[in-house]
């Protein structure tokens, strides 16, 4: 799925049910389930020995996690998986959607370990400060929110990047820097 469809919020229709981006409201209700799923598919991809394999030994963590992104319930859920093709459909569908959620990163090694541990609050914040609201997070999907959260923080290095710069250059020409603080900041 391409960006415009995670920052669009849209869904896909497989067999006539509505396939959902998990949003960020309901990402504690997913996340229960679905990181099961998550470490089960890590580095693995969609076909149909793996889900059959996933299903097998995760039932009831597949249903849940289906049931956050579809309007149906454990019982519809359960009668589909009679139909195992429509049900590894529907499923595939499920991951697809949500690859921005399933997708394994493996963690980036940095020379210092972090010794404070982050928090969603922390992303939230992070955003809030860039200029995006409370509100507006809680309705993006998980996908957008990752978006955003990577391009903020572009933004964020790239700002303390120019900044480090204009630092380096007025130390070195004062008088150069002089002119080009009066042309930032002239209309």
């Amino acid at each position: 799925m391409n960006d415009f469809f995670l920052a669009t919020n849209r869904s896909i229709k497989v067999n006539d049910i509505e396939v959902r981006q998990i949003q960020m409201k309901d990402f504690d209700i997913w996340a229960t389930h679905a990181e099961v799923i998550k470490n089960f598919i890590k580095d693995r991809d969609y076909s149909d020995e793996i889900l059959t394999e996933l299903f097998t030994d995760h039932g009831v963590q597949v249903f849940s996690t289906m049931a956050c992104v579809t309007d149906l319930d454990n019982d519809s859920l359960f009668k589909l998986a009679a139909d195992e093709q429509k049900f590894k459909q529907l499923l595939k569908a499920v991951l697809s959607v949500n690859h921005a959620y399933f997708k394994y990163e493996t963690p980036k090694h940095t020379a210092k370990k972090q010794t404070v541990e982050s928090t969603w609050f922390d992303s939230f914040q992070f955003l809030v400060s860039m200029g995006h609201q409370h509100s507006e997070i809680m309705q993006m999907t998980y996908g957008a929110f990752q978006g955003y959260v990577k391009a903020s923080n572009k933004l964020y290095k790239q700002g303390i990047f120019n900044a480090a710069i204009a630092a380096r250059v007025a130390q070195t020409d004062k008088k150069g820097f002089e002119s080009f603080k009066k042309e930032m900041v002239s209309d």
